[in-house]
């Protein structure tokens, strides 16, 4: 009796010590979203700003190949940040979207902006 006794105190206090040990940690999975959402009319044909709020887990980076939007900062740290999207004057007559792409590790997501004519 007294060795089933101890066999079921060694087993226990076996767990205990598993459940006890550090945890590896698992590996973060790199992610960035758009948090803001276009504006539905689209933005006047003036030049302008748009804030764009953004959530990444790990350090992110923000680019566009049109060259009548900048982004600013262009790049940051993990965390929610705001960021600003500034627009030049729409002299094309017609309306025109152009796309920030938002890049954390191999992930990336865009926000689409639309400007009137």
């Amino acid at each position: 009796m007294k060795s089933k006794i101890l066999l079921l105190f060694v087993a226990i206090a076996a767990m205990c010590c598993a459940s006890c040990q550090k945890q590896e940690k698992a590996d973060a999975v790199e992610s960035v979203a758009v948090m803001t959402q276009p504006q539905p009319k689209g933005e006047a044909a003036t030049a302008g700003t748009r804030a764009v709020t953004i959530a990444a887990t790990s350090a992110w980076n923000a680019t566009t190949s049109d060259g009548w939007l900048t982004v600013s900062p262009s790049h940051g740290e993990k965390g929610i940040q705001e960021v600003i999207i500034s627009f030049s004057e729409n002299t094309t007559g017609e309306v025109r979207s152009g796309k920030v792409v938002f890049t954390s590790g191999s992930y990336s997501e865009s926000f689409t902006l639309t400007q009137n004519k």
